[in-house]
């Protein structure tokens, strides 16, 4: 009896170094997956991300470079013209607006085709204007005729004061384009000097920065539903008098 109580003894006592022997290397195993999982996989999805990035960015960058292609205007030089108004036989449309008459800052008074001064053949639009000298005022005539202006890449006009004008008057251009008339007028005035032909231009194409709160796009000259030239004198140069305006005309 006594030597079956110690065979049992020593059998549970290698049934439990047995059991501590299992559970050892169960903690062992486990902590090598969790090793593996830590820093294996992490190290290898890092490396497919890496490769990810490296393979997509050149084509971000591509088509990063060809939007901003896209929306430069060409620095080429004008090598063909078409002139639109001349005024050789008459106004060809152009007048004074009925909202701009009347007005104490609008100050053209007349327009007629004239053959006292010309850069374009013979005559030229003449505007009789008279500029108070005190307050900020305009004189400005316009046409409304639907162009299509998108072969071209730039719309030009030129302006000339007689000699006995003022210095301080300048001019810029104004487009009403699409359906819903947006009135889009050039970032810039240019001076006018007196005695000589100014010329008044500014660039169509798409990318352009030469309107002002606008850059147009691949539509802005498809849809031109008013050209206007508009004169300007900033509260100093008082001047009643004339101008001309000639040779309204794109080019590309």
């Amino acid at each position: 009896m006594r030597n079956l109580r110690m065979y049992i003894f020593a059998l549970s006592g290698l049934i439990l170094v047995v059991f501590v022997l299992l559970v050892a290397l169960c903690v062992r195993s486990c902590s090598k997956a969790t090793l593996i999982s830590k820093k294996v996989i992490p190290a290898k999805t890092a490396t497919l991300k890496k490769e990810t990035k490296k393979s997509e960015k050149p084509k971000e960058i591509k088509r990063d470079v060809d939007q901003v292609k896209a929306v430069v205007p060409s620095s080429a030089p004008i090598t063909e013209e078409r002139v639109y108004y001349d005024f050789e036989k008459d106004l060809n449309g152009w007048e004074i607006p009925l909202w701009a008459r009347g007005k104490n800052d609008y100050v053209a008074k007349n327009v007629t085709s004239s053959n006292e001064v010309a850069i374009h053949g013979k005559n030229s639009m003449r505007v009789e204007v008279n500029f108070p000298g005190d307050i900020w005022a305009a004189a400005l005539v316009e046409i409304q005729q639907y162009l299509d202006l998108s072969p071209y890449r730039v719309v030009s006009a030129d302006i000339y004061l007689p000699q006995d004008a003022p210095i301080g008057l300048k001019a810029r251009m104004i487009l009403t384009v699409g359906n819903n008339w947006k009135f889009v007028e050039m970032s810039r005035s240019v001076p006018l000097v007196p005695g000589k032909w100014v010329t008044l231009s500014a660039n169509i194409e798409p990318g352009s920065y030469d309107w002002k709160r606008i850059v147009p796009d691949d539509k802005f000259a498809e849809d031109v539903r008013k050209v206007a030239i508009r004169v300007e004198s900033n509260r100093k140069p008082e001047y009643e008098g004339l101008m001309y305006i000639d040779n309204i005309r794109c080019g590309k």
